[in-house]
């Protein structure tokens, strides 16, 4: 090599999560691609080519613990773990499975071969399941924990924009478009990293964390002041429009949240960061901890209970506010169980076309 020869690192990989023309240049972070259906199907592809897993045929013993990582995307117990990557399940399994009009069981898929698989009331075959155990967990557990972190992220910010519909939305482009900014600052270092050198990329892809984590404490900030301002419309004058306009903010605030954490925890996977991406995830667990626990000043509520005072429920989320953040932070406090359970047997669950 030349000594004035410049190294360029052709990483596509770092752009195939912008896949839109919105994605690549536009303004509106909540306008773009569902990031979290591109994280989980790069993961996915990763670890169904890294040939460290085998087929487990004989399941029967685990079929009620697949039951429930399909519903809820990934299960911790004391003999196992499960995770299933439920961007290939349809949305009709997964309903379909917590109403009870599909259960997991197990089929034959040539003579002799029971596998498990989704059934209808009638024992009738819906979706065959793959359940592949690890060889050796922990060379796969960071690429696992990150798959089980994004489904729980991209589980909540579903959540919140399907029970944000029920507000009039009463909102300024101009203010969602400045709490995007630093996401959008992020995606361009993304990706000019994308074709630089290895020193280069480094430091440019620190640099979009460092705007994340700007935008991360800018929203936080903002979900705070927020509920304090619907905290102070009070007594009979108040403002109906007003409240709903604060609502519509905290709905905002409250999608763009995970989007920040989950580039962040991509951003710590793909730079190798395993104690990064924790040290993230801690940050949102706490932040929801204290929407969820914690009295706001002179007052007797919490910020959740403030939020659901005020909220217009449909009939479809009647006290999501008070019930749905605390399975939230389930989902969180066994993610970060997850990367303490290193010598546990590991196991990923599929569904087959």
């Amino acid at each position: 090599m030349a000594d004035n020869e410049i190294l360029v690192c052709e990483n596509t990989e770092l752009l195939n999560i912008f896949e839109t023309e919105e994605d690549k240049r536009g303004t509106d972070l909540l306008a773009m691609s569902n990031y979290f259906d591109v994280f989980v199907s790069k993961l996915d592809t990763s670890l169904d080519q890294n040939g460290k897993w085998e087929t487990v045929i004989d399941a029967s013993s685990l079929l009620g613990q697949i039951a429930v990582a399909i519903k809820s995307g990934f299960d911790i117990s004391k003999i196992n773990m499960l995770v299933a990557d439920t961007s290939h399940f349809s949305k009709e399994i997964v309903e379909g499975l917590k109403e009870g009009i599909y259960h997991i069981g197990q089929s034959k898929e040539v003579a002799g071969n029971l596998r498990p698989a989704v059934l209808d009331e009638n024992e009738r075959l819906v979706k065959f399941v793959t359940l592949k155990k690890a060889i050796n967990p922990s060379e796969i557990l960071a690429d696992m924990a990150n798959l089980s972190m994004q489904l729980s992220l991209k589980h909540i910010s579903a959540q919140i924009e399907d029970v944000g519909r029920d507000v009039q939305g009463i909102s300024e482009f101009v203010r969602r478009e400045a709490l995007s900014n630093k996401f959008i600052y992020a995606r361009d270092k993304i990706m000019s990293a994308a074709s630089v050198s290895l020193d280069e990329q480094e430091q440019l892809l620190l640099m979009a964390d460092d705007y994340l984590m700007q935008g991360l404490s800018d929203l936080y900030v903002d979900v705070d002041a927020e509920v304090r301002r619907l905290f102070d419309l009070s007594g009979p004058f108040r403002s109906l429009r007003e409240a709903d306009k604060i609502l519509t903010h905290i709905n905002e605030d409250m999608q763009m949240i995970p989007r920040y954490v989950g580039m962040r925890v991509y951003l710590a996977d793909f730079r190798g960061n395993t104690a990064e991406a924790n040290r993230v995830v801690g940050d949102f667990r706490y932040h929801l901890e204290k929407l969820s626990e914690r009295k706001l000043e002179n007052s007797k509520y919490t910020a959740l209970e403030i939020i659901h005072r005020y909220y217009p429920y449909s009939e479809s989320n009647i006290d999501f506010w008070l019930e749905q953040p605390q399975q939230m932070l389930s989902g969180l406090r066994l993610y970060e169980k997850m990367i303490d359970q290193k010598s546990e047997e590991l196991f990923y669950i599929d569904m087959e076309e």
